[in-house]
């Protein structure tokens, strides 16, 4: 993402919901139906273990904050709601039913936030910060091989290109620090 995408989505994500969201997209590369589907029972608030889809992982400080001030105002708003989805709106608190696809879209999508794009650029920074491992990348976000592949294959074109841009940039003639001349 893009800085200014990144400034776009601060300033949007102004309710506790929507931090929420962009957070658990931002931190975990959580997706729109997981994030809809996350219940209750999915949060161990104490230990700071959440699971995304069936994947269990330790909660990031960003996503817990979030979570802390959604709760509260899912608690104030809706106290005696049956409802164990940890979104909720004014039409499901009534039910045990999860907000609809509708609801992100209402909420974020149509304010220019794309979290499908939040959570690409997540898997992405993961790859270019370890390394390139598919692997690891199908581990951390509960990714298939083929998925955590091509992450790993941009990252590592990302990486080519950097490499030989700096490259590119070195006077010639000079040897750098790193080619071991004195």
């Amino acid at each position: 993402m893009t800085d200014d995408e990144v400034l776009a989505v601060q300033r949007i994500a102004v309710t506790p919901a929507q931090r929420l969201v962009v957070a658990l997209a931002a931190v975990h590369a959580a997706r729109a139906t997981a994030i809809r589907r996350l219940t209750l029972d999915d949060l161990d608030m104490p230990n700071r273990r959440i699971t995304i889809a069936g994947h269990g992982q330790r909660l990031g400080e960003l996503p817990h904050q979030a979570l802390l001030a959604w709760l509260d105002q899912r608690r104030a708003t809706w106290p005696k709601t049956p409802n164990r989805h940890v979104l909720i709106n004014a039409k499901t608190a009534l039910g045990t039913g999860p907000v609809s696809p509708e609801y992100l879209k209402r909420h974020l999508l149509h304010h220019g936030v794309y979290l499908e794009r939040i959570y690409g650029d997540r898997v992405l920074h993961e790859a270019l910060t370890v390394g390139t491992d598919p692997l690891h990348l199908a581990l951390v976000f509960n990714l298939s091989h083929t998925a955590a592949s091509r992450y790993a294959a941009i990252a590592q074109n990302l990486l080519d290109d950097q490499i030989e841009q700096t490259a590119e940039i070195r006077p010639e003639g000079r040897a750098g620090a790193l080619d071991g001349c004195p």
